[in-house]
């Protein structure tokens, strides 16, 4: 998760609005005589080969609610290349950045709140889990924990690496030492 996190934002440094990509996950589930579900598995790229009628209107409604939910034409190409286009010009002419924190933190409210409001109402087939109302910041403290997880752990492992190669050093030359 941490190489995800790496690539999105190595791929897309300046990306600010809505998801830039997604991930369909294929979930086989088992019920048990009394209905009761269990999972089995988690596929990451799941199949969409249609071997009968109900699964092909199954796979098809999935695919057709995912399209329309994700709403590409929100996400035109020509249009985010131009505003690409616009910030390196802004860069290269050093503008200094016309809109305080508290401008920004607005505009992004209020484009947040207009992307939930088609979410809602371009959901087809699936339903939201997360964030319900009201309960975000029950469960906040575990995405804000996974995304510094990532980073501490690149961290980490770079402090552990370095410690290992300062202590092999320091055991080479003690052995040294007492020969």
């Amino acid at each position: 998760s941490s190489v995800v996190c790496h690539n999105y934002r190595s791929s897309l440094p300046n990306h600010t609005r809505g998801s830039a990509c997604f991930e369909i996950l294929g979930f086989d589930i088992l019920l048990d005589r009394k209905l009761k579900p269990w999972l089995m598995e988690v596929n990451r790229s799941p199949s969409f080969h249609t071997d009968s009628p109900l699964d092909k209107e199954v796979k098809e409604a999935l695919i057709y609610d995912t399209l329309d939910l994700i709403d590409l034409f929100a996400n035109d190409r020509k249009r985010c290349l131009e505003e690409e286009k616009q910030r390196a010009r802004d860069r290269l002419l050093q503008k200094a950045r016309s809109k305080d924190s508290s401008q920004e933190r607005d505009i992004r409210l209020k484009y947040e709140a207009q992307f939930e409001k088609y979410e809602e109402t371009h959901c087809g087939g699936y339903r939201r889990i997360y964030p319900r109302d009201g309960n975000e910041e029950k469960y906040q403290k575990y995405f804000n924990q996974n995304t510094s997880l990532c980073t501490q752990t690149i961290a980490s492992r770079a402090r552990a690496d370095l410690a290992r190669q300062l202590r092999e050093q320091v055991e080479a030359k003690q052995k040294e030492l007492e020969r």
